[in-house]
């Protein structure tokens, strides 16, 4: 190996992962589904918007996809795709290959299914919110207005862009880290996963503590307003037992009775009996 190739590759070992593969393919598999929720919805597309719904399905591919599947290949990372994304991706490889009409990749994307019953955009976490989101513009008006290309770096950015956006996922990109670089490509990548792996086990730990740091609080609270709890109650209690002898002797008549029979005689203030 040249010392211009191992370079090379020592820059792309140290900013691409096996772990940076799984997420990017996460993202670009959301933006599909965001893509075909919005595909179903247009009700009578016309012949221009079919052909350009094409040519962004194939910029999506050539930006999100392509590239990280051939950094996968060239380092021997075997990493996992989800199936909807592996769909699409070979539809779009057909067309580009068998010289398709882009009419028939339009109907071949629309009628791709989802590899889960159900809500497909919980389950390919489908955000509210996409950088470059053509297809909610009059995209087949115009020319494609995308950049031509994006880098690493960049890609990885509006990944972890797109899983803040839900809490509960966030959690699963960690900061970028820089990984020093393995002469056998296997232990690169088991070298990466242990890395990323221990950074989210520290997050996981730190965010469990500080869940267990507001329980505490919430406990300390509850006990400081235990005493003042008990002492309402028991004033309810008390007036309650003295409701009870009220009702008691006004039954019995030794409460509230006159020579007249008036339960509530009427007493002038200044009157002393």
């Amino acid at each position: 190996m040249s010392d211009q190739t191992r370079e090379l590759y020592e820059a792309v070992a140290g900013s691409f992962s096996i772990w940076d593969a799984a997420h990017i393919f996460e993202y670009a598999a959301s933006r599909f589904t965001a893509i075909h929720l919005a595909q179903l919805a247009e009700p009578n597309p016309s012949g221009a918007y079919k052909y350009s719904f094409a040519k962004h399905l194939i910029w999506e591919a050539e930006c999100f996809v392509i590239p990280f599947v051939s950094m996968c290949a060239a380092m021997n990372i075997n990493t996992s795709m989800p199936v909807y994304l592996s769909h699409v991706l070979l539809h779009i490889t057909t067309f580009q290959t068998e010289h398709e009409n882009p009419k028939t990749l339009y109907e071949n994307f629309r009628e791709c299914p989802h590899d889960e019953n159900g809500d497909a955009a919980r389950h390919y976490r489908v955000v509210p919110r996409y950088r470059h989101s053509w297809w909610t513009t009059a995209f087949h008006f115009q020319n494609i207005q995308m950049p031509l290309r994006f880098s690493v770096a960049e890609v990885k950015q509006l990944a972890a862009a797109h899983f803040k956006q839900r809490p509960a996922l966030g959690l699963l990109i960690p900061e970028p880290i820089t990984h020093p670089r393995k002469d056998d490509p296997l232990l690169q990548q088991l070298h990466a996963l242990r890395s990323e792996v221990a950074r989210l086990g520290l997050d996981l730990g730190q965010m469990l503590v500080s869940k267990l740091e507001a329980t505490g609080a919430a406990v300390d609270a509850m006990n400081r307003l235990e005493q003042p709890l008990d002492e309402v109650y028991d004033a309810m209690a008390a007036s309650q037992a003295a409701v009870d002898v009220l009702a008691e002797d006004y039954a019995n008549g030794r409460i509230g009775t006159s020579p007249h029979g008036d339960p509530f005689p009427e007493v002038h203030p200044f009157v002393r009996r």
